[in-house]
């Protein structure tokens, strides 16, 4: 369940749970964009349990459903804003703000997660960009992972029109540093042999 501040009395009101419970991938994959004379048009014919909610969360969202189904691979920044509770509205408002790219590896979880920070390092928007136990990947996946990072950063940093973090997405030290922490705390299982 989700709730936000009522402004004028303070008091918290329930958001509708099948609404919030509803995600932009989910509905994205019951949908197909079809060309018509007036141009491209969200087609959707699920019938299944909640299509009401579904439908309306189509109309609610056509602008970020439609963008979404014109290049699939935003489908990372459409999650992350969800998980963050942010907007296209919201994200312009740090613009001019100096944030960067920060990285928290605890050695004993092998939990590596990665942020949007500003200078003191307190996170900001929310959600990580990534969070992996990177005892879990192979080298050529954990790059994977990195790249993808990356491309969000940058994705999130086109959104905000924040040029600052969109250097730091782009810069060489991030995927050094990581990899750095890869190769030091990642134990390779080597075959056994007989």
């Amino acid at each position: 369940m989700e709730f936000k501040q009522v402004a004028e009395t303070s008091t918290l009101k329930m958001v509708s749970t099948a609404e919030s419970s509803i995600k932009l991938r989910d509905v994205a994959q019951k949908c197909r964009l079809v060309n018509t004379d007036n141009g491209m048009k969200i087609e959707c014919n699920y019938t299944g349990p909640n299509a009401s909610q579904i439908l309306s969360f189509i109309e609610k969202h056509k602008e970020d459903l439609m963008q979404y189904l014109m290049n699939p691979d935003t489908m990372d920044f459409y999650d992350w804003m969800e998980l963050s509770h942010q907007t296209q509205l919201k994200l312009k408002k740090h613009e001019k703000e100096n944030l960067v790219l920060g990285v928290n590896f605890d050695p004993e979880t092998q939990i590596l997660e990665t942020g949007i920070m500003d200078d003191n390092l307190t996170v900001k928007l929310g959600a990580p960009l990534m969070k992996i136990r990177i005892n879990d990947y192979d080298r050529d996946a954990f790059k994977l992972r990195i790249y993808n990072m990356l491309l969000l950063a940058d994705e999130i940093a086109l959104a905000m029109g924040n040029m600052g973090l969109r250097q730091m997405a782009n810069i060489e030290m991030v995927k050094t540093y990581m990899t750095d922490i890869y190769d030091k705390y990642v134990v390779i299982q080597q075959p056994a042999y007989e």
